[in-house]
């Protein structure tokens, strides 16, 4: 849905691209008549990507490379859309991310991540490694894959593939604003958030919409689950 009214017409780059997708929000930036398509990745490019690139006459850009590189920016240029799902709670320092996603930002920002629920103080964060077992079912998001650093011990040699943060929706909002984007749609889907912004203009600031998904739909079965999980809003 985000990615069909954003990307029509505009350059787009997905930011850690391949783990468990293989460059599919690029494809589907592409599908939706975005130009100058690009994905970013630490991990190099899986077979199944460079199957379906070729297949669409090489048309998205891939680079191997860390976000967190700051000459990464520099070497890329701005795009109008930066898209990045699933990244910032396995990064070490997720303001200095969010300050390379800024820099590489022309126009707008979807941002994807599991979060945590919202605590008694809003604006919370929870540091992950080694963290009591105890607190995993009540905070942790239920996903079908393994947890690197919660399912299992945390990693130094794992580095990106650990969950290092659990953030409350309130937190990710105010760390965006911290590093100059204004949160214009907030989207929450289960134990994740979607946030779309612009660059800080010092003028008004938009106002801030809000997407909560309907409460009924948690106590559904492991089945609807399944059904539902291509409804998250990008």
């Amino acid at each position: 849905m985000l990615i069909e009214r954003h990307a029509p017409g505009h350059s787009f780059v997905d930011v850690g691209c391949m783990w468990n997708v293989d460059g599919t929000y690029a494809f589907h930036a592409l599908d939706q008549g975005a130009v100058r398509v690009t994905g970013i990745d630490v991990q190099g490019a899986t077979e199944r990507f460079h199957t379906e690139n070729r297949r669409r006459g090489s048309r998205v850009a891939f680079v191997e490379g860390d976000i967190n590189d700051p000459t990464l920016p520099e070497r890329l240029g701005r795009f109008d859309v930066v898209f990045c799902s699933g990244v910032l709670y396995h990064m070490p320092n997720p303001l200095t991310t969010l300050e390379q996603l800024r820099a590489l930002c022309g126009r707008t920002l979807i941002l994807g991540s599991a979060t945590i629920p919202e605590q008694g103080i809003p604006q919370l964060a929870l540091y992950y490694p080694f963290l009591d077992a105890r607190f995993h079912r009540k905070l942790v998001p239920r996903i079908d894959w393994v947890k690197f650093g919660l399912d299992t011990t945390f990693r130094h040699d794992w580095y990106y593939a650990n969950w290092f943060w659990g953030l409350t929706p309130s937190c990710a909002q105010a760390m965006l604003r911290t590093v100059g984007f204004e949160v214009q749609e907030v989207h929450n889907w289960r134990r994740a958030l979607c946030v779309v912004c612009a660059p800080r203009d010092r003028g008004v600031a938009p106002r801030v919409r809000y997407y909560d998904e309907p409460t009924q739909r948690s106590r559904r079965g492991a089945a609807s689950r399944r059904r539902h999980r291509s409804a998250a809003p990008w």
